[in-house]
């Protein structure tokens, strides 16, 4: 699973004197996020529970805090919005992941640190962030075949591949860069003291990190003492003896995003066997648990946002040296480079949200929302709309690449942001625009402008335009420049030319869906400020946060070319059944039904707009006191895409925009067995996936007899989703049904028992 698996921004290999490498530089937006960050309300949750059982029952609870300013929804820490570190606990533990026939068996091992191997052992000369390789003299069966290592001073092995870079260690480089094994993936620094050294037996090989330190910007970090055991049976060993560091990941990944990495606690998880890769992220620092935030603004607000915007004034960060980033909670796109997810019952939100966007502590930010944010603005570029816009586009972007004998020249940083090597017309994800001066320049590449705005590439991945208005690029590949490393203007460099086209990338992503005539273009985001358990926001966080409220909807406008709208108000919900997007057939009608979350005291009158004259819908519509839905029907009138436009006439609910695509007959849709292991259940749709209300579907049972699914429809008529249900009971072996849209016979599937 790809967006389960790894996404974290870079930092510049080649920083400027005094660079601390814990510095607030880096997008910590990885595909592991969702997984990592349900992990960790799960384990915030439960430690929540064990404080309240331990707290006197006279103990008055204090109540939380959460409030509207203006357009700014606040509220405090309280309730488990702040979670709890997750220490390391696996010091003076033994591990052994015991290679079995379907994976590796987790199990405490008999054996513990050996001081005698690590005497005897080799010592490699390895400086801070560096890897040495390392011949193992046979081939050893774990994660693959491999007769040789990389060893890293960061308490990891890769296979194939050195990864060294001065970066997060983080899941998503686990699970984003070579395969590795980690049994202290952490930033330790070898000059500073210590050594790690390799031991050879005649089955299995040691690595040691003997009194190796964690980096310091400043003096000596402690030491760290543990091992890592390779064996020939393909089973692997963590030995720990004196460890007492921050902050870490432990774990293997297959790496390259090949495999779904499982989040979890080592310590808990003795005798589970993992099929593939494992890890779990400790930490001493607080954080902020964006499930149970997103949770308690669900307790005050509607389902009527696709964005949250979070942050907090209590200095928490997001991640070690980490600025913000983007957890995807619903993904619905193909062609991306992406897989779908659906976690947003876990947030709360049972329809509509797709991602939340943590921002960390707003005094990292500048009051002006267009100066340079802290290191990285001075290297990139980058400022808090900036930023802003690059959390918001990593829903969709920086995940596909052409691919080159299994490689992806487009992609840096854990295979989820634009290479510094791609040409990616200053995008807000990364890379550069890249002018190439010809094959005669001594240097033939250079890079003139970084984080502008959302290139032509990112539109089309966005949805937001066609493929054919996408011009040419190119990639440098293999690039002299790590493809990690953070844009950045005037740098030079050679390598040779990669030509990319929208419909390279088409071939090997697949196209698009949904395209760029149906795809949703309008966004609704919910900044959400953060306070101390108890306390009130200061007046001038508040008025910062509503800068930069106020201002990201005007960016997000013109950094998309005027392709995409940001509506940043907290409005209540008014929901259509059709949006996104619906289809309908000309001549034909489609119900849509409107509904708000609560009944009203008043008549609510709602106008109806609509573009492109190829729809027609009533307007006004009335939906009367006291109740919460209506349905009225829009009619095709001629093939083509129209918007259709809800607004209340008192303004008081959101504007709700969905796009209705016209076809010019049946005969244009598909009729699918959308799911038959149990209830029967039939789909129309057509290439965009989109859902066609209304349509009525002749069905011709031949064995068995069919009956209606409970509180579904009852008719052979598809609901505002595009399906039809119904059971099929009493079938027989060798009974089939034939469907087929009502008067598209072309449409007919067979379903058998």
């Amino acid at each position: 699973m790809k967006r389960l698996l790894a996404l974290f921004c870079s930092v510049l290999l080649a920083a400027p004197t005094g660079f601390a490498a814990d510095a607030p530089t880096l997008c910590a937006t990885h595909r592991t996020n969702l997984a990592d960050q349900l992990n960790l309300h799960r384990k915030s949750t439960r430690a929540l529970e064990r404080a309240r059982g331990l707290r006197a029952f006279t103990a008055a609870e204090r109540p939380s805090m959460s409030a509207d300013y203006g357009n700014v929804a606040v509220m405090d820490s309280s309730g488990g919005v702040l979670a709890a570190p997750n220490p390391f606990n696996l010091d003076r533990r033994s591990l052994i992941f015991e290679s079995q026939t379907r994976g590796l068996r987790l199990l405490d091992s008999p054996n513990s640190f050996s001081q005698a191997e690590a005497d005897a052992g080799t010592v490699i000369p390895l400086g801070d962030d560096d890897a040495a390789f390392v011949k193992l003299g046979r081939f050893y069966p774990i994660l693959g075949y491999h007769d040789y290592i990389w060893v890293h001073s960061d308490g990891n092995i890769t296979f194939w591949e050195p990864d060294s870079a001065t970066a997060a260690r983080s899941l998503g480089r686990l699970a984003g860069g070579p395969p590795r094994i980690a049994p202290l993936f952490a930033d330790l620094d070898p000059t500073a003291g210590g050594s790690v050294r390799v031991f050879h037996a005649d089955t299995y090989v040691t690595i040691t990190w003997l009194d190796v330190p964690q980096y310091s910007s400043s003096g000596f970090g402690p030491k760290q003492r543990f091992q890592l055991r390779l064996h020939l049976s393909g089973s692997i060993e963590f030995l720990y003896d004196s460890v007492t560091l921050t902050d870490a990941v432990v774990g293997y990944s297959g790496g390259r995003l090949a495999s779904p990495i499982e989040v979890v606690s080592l310590a808990d998880s003795l005798g589970r066997l993992f099929v593939n890769s494992v890890a779990e992220r400790f930490g001493s620092s607080d954080s902020i648990d964006i499930v149970r935030t997103a949770q308690r603004f669900y307790e005050t607000h509607e389902d009527a946002y696709d964005y949250l915007v979070i942050f907090n004034t209590m200095g928490v960060a997001v991640a070690p040296g980490a600025l913000a980033n983007m957890t995807p909670v619903r993904t619905k796109v193909h062609g991306i480079g992406d897989e779908l997810v659906d976690a947003g019952l876990s947030f709360g939100s049972p329809r509509r949200l797709q991602a939340v966007l943590n921002m960390g502590p707003n005094s990292t930010y500048p009051l002006d929302p267009y100066l340079p944010v802290g290191f990285r603005g001075r290297i990139t570029g980058d400022n808090t709309m900036t930023l802003l816009g690059h959390e918001t586009g990593h829903l969709f972007l920086a995940l596909a690449s052409v691919n080159v004998d299994g490689d992806r020249p487009m992609l840096g940083a854990q295979g989820a942001h634009w290479s510094f090597n791609f040409n990616s017309e200053a995008s807000l994800l990364e890379g550069n625009r890249i002018d190439d001066r010809g094959p005669e320049a001594e240097f033939r590449y250079l890079t003139t402008a970084t984080v502008e705005g959302y290139s032509p590439l990112d539109q089309y991945l966005m949805g937001l335009r066609a493929p054919w208005e996408v011009p040419p690029t190119f990639a440098v590949y293999p690039g002299s420049m790590s493809a990690t490393r953070l844009p950045q203007k005037g740098v030079l460099f050679n390598g040779p030319r990669l030509d990319i086209t929208t419909d390279d990338i088409i071939a090997a992503e697949g196209r698009r869906i949904p395209d760029h005539t149906v795809a949703q273009s309008r966004f609704r985001f919910a900044f959400i400020l953060i306070t101390p358990e108890g306390e009130e926001p200061p007046a001038a966080a508040v008025d910062q946060i509503e800068t930069y409220r106020n201002e990201f909807e005007l960016y997000f406008n013109r950094v998309s070319d005027g392709r995409a709208w940001a509506d940043t108000s907290l409005r209540p919900m008014m929901k259509l059944s059709a949006w996104p997007a619906i289809g309908v057939t000309a001549g034909q009608e489609a119900p849509v039904t409107l509904e708000i979350a609560r009944p009203l005291n008043y008549d609510l009158v709602i106008g109806l707009h609509t573009t492109h004259g190829h729809i027609e819908a009533p307007t006004p519509v009335t939906l009367p006191a006291g109740e919460t839905r209506l349905t009225f029907n829009v009619k095709g009138l001629s093939e083509g895409v129209s918007d259709l436009v809800a607004e209340s006439w008192n303004g008081h609910f959101e504007a709700v925009f969905t796009r209705i695509d016209v076809k010019p007959s049946l005969a244009a849709l598909t009729l699918q067995p959308y799911y038959t292991d149990g209830p029967i259940v039939l789909r129309v749709t057509d290439a965009n996936n989109t859902a066609y209300p209304g349509v009525r579907i002749r069905v011709t049972v031949n064995g068995g007899s069919p009956r209606f699914v409970d509180h579904y429809n009852r008719d052979y008529i598809t609901l505002p989703d595009g399906l039809m249900w119904f059971w099929w009971d009493d079938a027989e072996p060798g009974s089939s049904i034939d469907a087929e849209i009502d008067g598209a016979p072309e449409t007919r599937i067979t379903i058998k028992r």
